[in-house]
C-alpha cells in the first residue's frame, strides 16, 4: 500500500482540465498458503526497464490517485513519469501519485519507468480516471463479474490472475470453499496442493450497498500438475529484522525434520529472494510503500511447502539518497526578470530559489520568474527541493549562470496585501472563478499595470488592482503579482497565495 500521494504537477489555471485481512485459519488435510502475484512484465525497451504493471486509477471526489506496480526485473528503475496526452504531467520515485485535476472531469494516463542511465521503459496500458461519479451509488448496481484465468500451474501450485475489479476494494479468494483471505491485488499464487488435483477457484466481493454480505464476482477450476506427492513442512515465525528506504531484512525458523533444498521469499506472488538460510534481504524496493512478505520452504525438485503467515513491512518514508533538481535552465526575460525551469524526478511539496547562498524565492512549480532584478546583472541560480512527510530537504541542483539585459535602474515598488476575495463556482461542475485583490505599487518607478504569475506562467494582467480567474473547480493554484512600469520593467514579486477553486458536489 503506497505511503506518499501528493500531488507533482498541478493543473494551472486557465490550462484543459488536466489488506490480506488476516487469513482464516486452514483445516483442510492439505494446507493451502496464497501468495499475491504481480502481473507478468512487459519486456524492456531499448535495454531499459521493465514496464510497470497493474496500473490502477482510483475514483476521488476532486482528484485522481494512480497506484502501479514495477517487476523486480530488468535495470532499477529510480523514478516514474506519469504521462496524458502524451505529455509528462507527473514524475515520482514511488509507485503511486495523486493527481490535482478539476472536479468532474475524466483523464486518460499512463506510466513509464526510467533507470539511472534516463533510459525509459514501455507506456503502460492507459487507465482513465474520474473526479466525482454521479447518479445512484454504484454500490447498489448488478455487481460486475471478472474472469480468473490460470496463469501457471504445478505439481504443488496454482498461480491465478484477474482483473480489478471496477468498484475497487479487497476480494476474498476462497479455495475449494475454504476463505483464504482478502485481498486488493489482482493476482495470487496457491501453494501446498497435492499433484494432479482438481479446485474450484471463486473470487467474492463485501456488498456494502445492504446488509453487508459476501456476493461471488468470478469463478475457475484449475488442476495441478502430475507429480511427487511429498511436500516440505512450511517455515514458521516469519520477522522483520530490519528495513531501509529499498531493503526489507526478513528472519525466520526451519521447519522440523529434514531441511529443505532452500527457501523462497515472496512479495504478493513475486519471487523476490532466494535463500539457503533462513535469513534475507529483500532489495530493489521503493521508499514509502508496504509489501506483504511469506517463505516457502522448497525441496530439491523445486516443489513447495504452504507459506508461512504473512508479514506487512512497510520501507522507509524518506529516500536515503534523495535526487536533486536537473535541467536547471535560466533565461533573461527582460531587464528586470528571469525565467527558470528544471526537472525533478521525484514528489516535492515546493522549491527554494539560490540566487548564490541567499534564498530569494520559493515556488509550488518546477518552474517560475524570478523579478524586480537589476539591469545588467549577473546571477547564479541553483533550486533544491523540499520533501513531503517531513523528508527535508535536497541537494541544491547544478549552478546556472545569467545575466539581465541592460535597461533603466528604476523598479516599481512590489504590490503587497494579495488574497483571494472571491471564489465561485463557474460552469458547473468542472470550472470556478478566483478573484484576488492586492495593493497597489507605492514608491519606485510608477506602475502601469500588473502581471499575476503562476509559477512562470503569466495568468493573467490588468491595470487595476483586482483580477478573476478562470480555474478548474477543485483544483490548487499558487500565484503572485508583479507591478509593471512603462518600460516594462517588473517590480520583486508580492508574497504568495494558495487557494482551492470553489465546487458544488451534487447533494
Amino acid at each position: 500500500m503506497p505511503m506518499e500521494g501528493q500531488p507533482c504537477v498541478p493543473h494551472r489555471a486557465g490550462a484543459a482540465p488536466p489488506r490480506w485481512r488476516g487469513a482464516a485459519a486452514l483445516t483442510t488435510a492439505a494446507l493451502i498458503a496464497v501468495i499475491l502475484l504481480g502481473a507478468s512484465p512487459a519486456a524492456a525497451r531499448h535495454g531499459g526497464p521493465a514496464t510497470p504493471t497493474a496500473l490502477w486509477a482510483s475514483t476521488n471526489g476532486t482528484a485522481i490517485s494512480l497506484t502501479w506496480q514495477q517487476p523486480p526485473t530488468g535495470p532499477q528503475v529510480r523514478s516514474f513519469r506519469v504521462y496524458e496526452g502524451g505529455e509528462v504531467v507527473a514524475r515520482t520515485s514511488t509507485t503511486s501519485t495523486t493527481m490535482n485535476v478539476p472536479f468532474g472531469s475524466s483523464h486518460a494516463y499512463t506510466v513509464t519507468a526510467v533507470d539511472r542511465h534516463g533510459r525509459e521503459s514501455a507506456p503502460t496500458d492507459p487507465v482513465t480516471g474520474r473526479s466525482w461519479l454521479s447518479g445512484v451509488n454504484p454500490e447498489c448496481l448488478p455487481t460486475p463479474t471478472l474472469p480468473i484465468t490460470v496463469t501457471a500451474a504445478t505439481a504443488s501450485a496454482i498461480s491465478l490472475s484477474w482483473p480489478r475489479h471496477p468498484l475497487g476494494g479487497e476480494l476474498e479468494l476462497r479455495v475449494d470453499g475454504v476463505s483464504l483471505g482478502w485481498t486488493s491485488l489482482t493476482s495470487a499464487r496457491v501453494g501446498g496442493l497435492a499433484p494432479a488435483t482438481d479446485h474450484q477457484i471463486g473470487l467474492y466481493r463485501l456488498n456494502q450497498c445492504g446488509p453487508g454480505s459476501t456476493e461471488p464476482v468470478g469463478s475457475t477450476a484449475a488442476t495441478t500438475a502430475a507429480g511427487d506427492p511429498a511436500r516440505p513442512a512450511p517455515p514458521a515465525g516469519l520477522t522483520v529484522t530490519g528495513r531501509t528506504d529499498t531493503t526489507i531484512s526478513l528472519a525466520w525458523t526451519a521447519p522440523a525434520g529434514p531441511p529443505p533444498a532452500r527457501y523462497a521469499v515472496y512479495a504478493g506472488g513475486t519471487r523476490v529472494a532466494v535463500s539457503a538460510g533462513t535469513t534475507a534481504t529483500v532489495q530493489r524496493l521503493f521508499h514509502a510503500t508496504w509489501h506483504r512478505f511469506t517463505i516457502a520452504a522448497l525441496d530439491s525438485a523445486g516443489n513447495g511447502s504452504t507459506h508461512s503467515p504473512a508479514v506487512s513491512a512497510g520501507t522507509e518514508t524518506c529516500l536515503s539518497s534523495p535526487p536533486k533538481p536537473v535541467e536547471l535552465t535560466a533565461t533573461a526575460l527582460s531587464p528586470s526578470s528571469v525565467r527558470l525551469s528544471w526537472t525533478f524526478d521525484a514528489t516535492a511539496t515546493s522549491y527554494t530559489i539560490w540566487d548564490g547562498d541567499t534564498a530569494v524565492a520559493t515556488s509550488r512549480y518546477p518552474d517560475t520568474v524570478v523579478s524586480g532584478l537589476p539591469s545588467a546583472s549577473r546571477h547564479v541560480y541553483r533550486v533544491s527541493a523540499t520533501l513531503p512527510q517531513s523528508c527535508g530537504e535536497t541537494p541544491r541542483s547544478a549552478r546556472v549562470q545569467v545575466t539581465t539585459a541592460p535597461g533603466p535602474a528604476a523598479r516599481p515598488a512590489a504590490p503587497a496585501s494579495l488574497e483571494v476575495t472571491g471564489n465561485a463556482p463557474g460552469n458547473w461542475p468542472t470550472d470556478a472563478r478566483l478573484t484576488l485583490e492586492w495593493s497597489a505599487s507605492t514608491g519606485g518607478e510608477p506602475a502601469i499595470s500588473y502581471r499575476v504569475y503562476e509559477g512562470a506562467t503569466v495568468a493573467g494582467a490588468t491595470d487595476g488592482t483586482q483580477l478573476t480567474l478562470a480555474v478548474g473547480g477543485a483544483t490548487w493554484h499558487t500565484y503572485t503579482v508583479v507591478a509593471v512600469d512603462a518600460a516594462g520593467n517588473e517590480s520583486a514579486a508580492s508574497p504568495p497565495v494558495t487557494a482551492q477553486g470553489m465546487f458544488f458536489p451534487p447533494p
